[in-house]
């Protein structure tokens, strides 16, 4: 979620101030899979046009740079962020110590690598529309009513409702509503042997001791204290909490602030109502605990006023008893946040409370695609040697792309094989494909072969694969060692090898050979080689149809037959992993009776399906077989012996 958060204070110079704004800036653009983050504050991220650079302190983690390096970029600065960090926004608030954090000098960046996400804090926020928001909520944290506290109205609307309902004796002479009042400024006492109420003039006088004042200052900064959700489309939505500091050398012994959470979204402000009202909460006490610490202190340092400075009304007991106690105290309106807590390192304690405010939730609410049980496709890929992912093409930095137009040229040599003189060709090419034969490419360039084959890769599990794209001769080991092999135009493959088709790929224009964009769109492709088995004396396997339907169907193209393709894959890659199990336990005549779905002319095809299972599955089924074995062994021993 987006959220901007910021601390606030009614500046008793300058009114409604921001002191300090965190806000997270993401990494929109789809970047390579390395977690390295750019070295540069230019607005790669955004077309905004440049601003000033915001000079950052890197905050990461337990380490703390106050020092920036010599060493600098070009933007000055040599911390690595995600995202936009340039500044847009013209600050012209007059602004004092009180009101002001940074200022135009460092604000503290930490970063998230695991969301790309980089924190900054600042005076104000670093975009213009975010700095409009904020400042609005600011004006109206500090000036709106908050929420109450249940406690604090309880025995108010107690004492003011009787616990027994009137009697007739006391109907008849009905009490004065002055006996109801629950609290009153000043009544004079009655006399117990007149009855009547004796004379202001009668009433001693006394000073309000200094414990009662602290306490009733404390009391009533803790009730001053309340959250509140507000906003409205246009302008956001805010959460605020308001709090109180105490401060020996400010008007009324204490200032004004609020934390806000500025977002776009009220349900994630009610949704998380609770962990916003504990978290803030957690802040606002410990810059009370600080400040309380100092206040302690300084209080103890500065000179009481005598009876003589106390100007005492004439009737000072109808005057309530004073919140502050009596103290010769130099006003001090200016005074920041770092001398009323006494810590030089606040700004870095509210950025760390800040950041892991936002960040929470973020995380809490990131949603999770759960794969379930890993296919054989992605344990197989683990098993590779690197050099086989390369060839394969299974580790592109932009992968989507590449599967993309693969998938595309699969579709182009299905249309123009079955578009040929012999449209049984599409059928061969597939079945031989499917069952354990080989594929010859012929071509006089080299990216030709390779496209076409890694094409028709995409109709077997990665397992089955055996690859080479390009072979300036063709060997008699060639023929057990791969099943889709390239080479040049006119390749002399051996008669005795049988089970192999042979297709010719010829470009209509050299000039649009390219490793990186070609198309087989461009090209001529035909058969020149038909196996001797090609399927045609007997049935189909059914995911030949499958494969054929799927490939001729115009609508089925690009991510949908990428998904169709590969849950195809696995629904057979399943009763390969049945046929394993089962040929240890049955004979082979036995096998194909258990699985659900396989007709004869599909047995070939999950046959050789069980090779593409991964040696993981394989070493599991077997040990599983052994342990069963071990286990069976003393049971029949021990009923023999009986």
């Amino acid at each position: 979620m987006q959220a901007v958060m910021a601390l606030c204070h009614f500046c008793e110079n300058h009114g409604p101030r921001i002191v300090m704004t965190c806000q997270p800036v993401r990494d929109v653009e789809e970047k390579e899979s390395s977690p390295n983050p750019s070295t540069s504050l230019d607005p790669s991220t955004s077309d905004s046009p440049p601003g000033p650079i915001v000079p950052l302190i890197k905050f990461d983690g337990e380490c703390e740079f106050h020092h920036r390096k010599q060493t600098k970029s070009e933007d000055g600065t040599s911390y690595p962020h995600y995202g936009n960090c340039t500044k847009f926004t013209i600050d012209l608030d007059d602004r004092c110590s009180a009101c002001s954090s940074f200022r135009n000098g460092p604000c503290l960046l930490s970063n998230d690598h695991q969301t790309r996400t980089s924190y900054i804090s600042s005076e104000v926020a670093l975009q213009e529309r975010v700095y409009e928001r904020v400042k609005i909520a600011c004006l109206r944290s500090l000036s709106c009513e908050r929420s109450g506290d249940l406690e604090e109205n309880g025995g108010t609307n107690s004492s003011k409702t009787p616990s027994k309902a009137p009697s007739k004796s006391s109907s008849k002479k009905p009490a004065t509503p002055r006996k109801w009042r629950p609290e009153v400024i000043h009544e004079e006492p009655i006399n117990a042997i007149t009855g009547t109420r004796i004379p202001p003039s009668a009433t001693v006088l006394q000073e309000p001791k200094e414990d009662g004042a602290k306490k009733a200052l404390i009391k009533e900064k803790e009730e001053a204290d309340g959250c509140v959700i507000f906003g409205d489309v246009d302008n956001g939505y805010c959460f605020a909490f308001v709090f109180r500091v105490i401060d020996a050398k400010a008007r009324g012994f204490h200032r004004l602030f609020s934390l806000v959470v500025v977002t776009n979204d009220l349900t994630f402000l009610t949704n998380n109502f609770e962990y916003f009202k504990t978290t803030l909460g957690g802040i606002k006490t410990d810059l009370q605990t600080l400040a309380q610490e100092v206040y302690s202190k300084e209080i103890l340092l500065i000179p009481k006023l005598t009876d003589e400075d106390i100007h005492k009304p004439e009737y000072q007991n109808m005057v309530g008893k004073s919140g502050t106690p009596n103290t010769k105290m130099a006003i001090q309106t200016d005074r920041s946040l770092t001398a009323v807590t006494a810590t030089e390192e606040i700004w870095v304690r509210l950025h760390r409370h800040m950041m892991w405010t936002l960040r929470s939730p973020t995380l809490a609410f990131r949603d999770r695609v759960m794969e379930g049980k890993p296919t054989q496709d992605m344990m197989v890929l683990l098993e590779l040697d690197q050099s086989q992912i390369v060839e394969l093409e299974l580790h592109h930095p932009n992968q989507h792309s590449v599967s993309m137009a693969q998938l595309a040229n699969l579709k182009i040599i299905a249309s123009q094989l079955n578009a040929s003189n012999e449209p049984e060709d599409l059928d061969i090419l597939i079945h031989t494909l499917v069952t354990g034969g080989q594929v010859a490419v012929e071509s006089r360039e080299k990216e030709c072969c390779r496209q076409f084959l890694l094409a028709i890769s995409n109709l077997l599990p990665i397992g089955c694969i055996k690859l080479a794209t390009y072979k300036d001769q063709y060997l008699p080991e060639y023929s057990s060692r791969f099943n889709l092999i390239g080479g040049p135009h006119n390749m002399d493959i051996p008669l005795d090898v049988s089970d192999v088709i042979v297709v010719r790929v010829m470009p209509r224009d050299l000039s649009i050979v390219d490793s990186d964009k070609m198309s087989l769109e461009n090209c001529v492709i035909e058969v020149r080689r038909r196996p001797e088995n090609d399927g045609s004396g007997g049935g189909l396997p059914q995911i030949v149809k499958r494969y054929r339907d799927l490939l001729l169907d115009a609508d089925v193209r690009d991510t949908l037959l990428e998904s169709v393709l590969r849950t195809t894959r696995e629904g057979w890659m399943h009763k390969a992993k049945i046929c394993y199990q089962m040929k240890h336990h049955l004979p082979a005549s036995e096998i194909f009776k258990h699985i659900t779905g396989v007709g004869y002319d599909d047995r070939q095809v999950v046959m050789y399906w069980t090779a593409g299972l991964s040696d993981a599955y394989k070493q599991h089924v077997i040990a599983s077989l052994q342990h069963t074995r071990h286990m069976s062994i003393p049971q029949t021993s021990t009923t023999s012996s009986r």
